[in-house]
Parts: structure tokens; sequence; C-alpha cells
């Protein structure tokens, strides 16, 4: 019985990261940004600035934990998937057609589980319609 290995080279950490995406030194830099150009003669509370800090903490907290959800889905994805190694499955591929076959291997890219068939084709994990065993 021959093994194939599962692991894209990438670890279920790795979020894909988006150039518009705010980070914590953005909103820090308009923080100093506000501090600077603030009015001297009514400068900012120490509360407003405190609620400025801990919903950076929190914005923080949600990104990771969000990160951190995106990397166990994807491994949970591809447990699922080994597990079809050897079945027959029928799905439909990107462009909706049918396509059915038997799972040789699995391909991670872009954070997305395709099972590779015997027929050269593939088909994503999240569009898998049917499972069968092969018939002995």
């Amino acid at each position: 019985m021959t093994t194939t290995g599962i692991s894209s080279g990438t670890s279920g950490n790795q979020v894909k990261s988006n150039k518009y995406e705010l980070k914590t030194e953005d909103f820090i830099n308009m923080m100093v940004t506000q501090l600077q150009n603030q009015d001297p003669l009514e400068p900012a509370k120490n509360q407003e600035l405190l609620a400025q800090m801990s919903q950076i903490g929190q914005l923080q907290s949600s990104t990771a934990l969000t990160d951190s959800l995106k990397g166990m889905v994807l491994q949970n994805q591809i447990g699922s998937a080994a597990g079809l190694i050897g079945k027959s499955v029928q799905g439909l591929d990107t462009d909706n057609d049918p396509i059915d076959g038997v799972v040789t291997s699995i391909r991670i890219e872009d954070d997305s589980v395709n099972l590779e068939l015997d027929n050269g084709k593939s088909v994503p994990l999240d569009r898998v319609t049917s499972i069968k065993p092969l018939a002995a």
C-alpha cells in the first residue's frame, strides 16, 4: 500500500494578506496623527484614548482568532479529504459540470482543498455531492 503525503508546504496559520487590510500600526498612526492635530484648547480626554486603545486590542484579538479558525478549518478539510483517497466521488467542477472519478490525491491551493481524480480532473472538496467505496 502506497502512502501519499498531504502536506502542501504551508502552515495552517498562514492567511493571505490583503493590501487594503488595516493593521494595528495603521490605527496607532491614525491615533498619533489625531493627537498631533488636536485642538490644544480642548485636548482629547484620557478616557477617549483608553477606549481607542481597547478597541485596537479587541481588533488584534479578533484578527488572531479569525486566523486560528481559518487554519483549523483548513486542517479539518485536509483530514476529511485524506479520508477520501481511494474512494469514488461525484461532484461539480468549477464550471458546474458533473464530474466523477476515484480520488488519488489531494491538493491545497489558495486555502482550498481539491481532490485529484484518476481521470486527471479535480473537484473542490466543498463541491462533492456523492461518495462511494470502490467495489471489491
